[in-house]
């Protein structure tokens, strides 16, 4: 079962998730931020990485199924006060 091997992570700064190549599987904003509060999730271990994907934490969101392949990494640089919880392989 693929499910097995999920992780799971809650960030609210900069971080870096996964240091080599994985997936990002889902992205749940567990607390809003304000305005144009983002998360970027960046193909590297820094955050000067090419950006891969975005998500705004104004509201509440969750988003699954995402399966965004990381070849070099998976850095999540984060704007505002908002909270995400992570599920990556």
């Amino acid at each position: 079962m693929v499910e097995l091997n999920h992780n799971v992570v809650s960030i609210n700064s900069d971080t870096l998730i996964k240091g080599s190549h994985g997936v990002l599987v889902n992205v749940y904003v567990s607390k809003v931020g304000s305005g144009s509060n983002k998360v970027e999730f960046r193909n590297g271990t820094t955050g000067s990485a090419p950006i891969e994907c975005t998500f705004f934490t104004a509201a509440q969101g969750t988003y699954v199924g995402i399966n965004r392949r990381f070849e070099a990494g998976i850095y999540a640089k984060c704007t505002g006060s908002a909270e995400i919880t992570v599920v990556f392989k």
